[in-house]
C-alpha cells in the first residue's frame, strides 16, 4: 500500500519540526537538527503508524492537503 501525506516543516529555535496534521494525534510530530533530518524522521514515523494500522486492520485517515506542505508518498510494502 502506498499513501500520500502532507507534512509541514518549520524551524523552531535550534531545531526543525516536521508534523503530519492527518496523523498528529497518532504521534506524527518530530524534530531534527536539519530540515532533511526532520523529513526523514517524519517519514519513518508515518511508516510506523501506517504499518501498525495495517496490522490492526484499521484504515488510515485521509490526508489533509496543505498549500505550503511537503507531500510524502509512503509505501508500507
Amino acid at each position: 500500500m502506498t499513501v500520500g501525506y502532507h507534512v509541514t516543516v518549520s524551524r523552531q529555535g535550534d531545531e526543525w519540526r516536521a508534523v503530519c496534521p492527518a496523523l498528529r494525534h497518532h504521534g506524527a510530530s518530530v524534530g531534527g537538527e536539519t530540515r532533511e533530518e526532520a523529513l526523514t524522521h517524519i517519514e519513518n514515523v508515518i511508516l510506523m503508524i501506517l504499518t501498525e494500522m495495517e496490522r490492526n486492520g484499521v484504515s488510515p485517515p485521509a490526508d489533509k492537503p496543505i498549500a505550503s506542505g511537503v507531500l510524502l508518498n509512503i509505501s508500507t510494502e
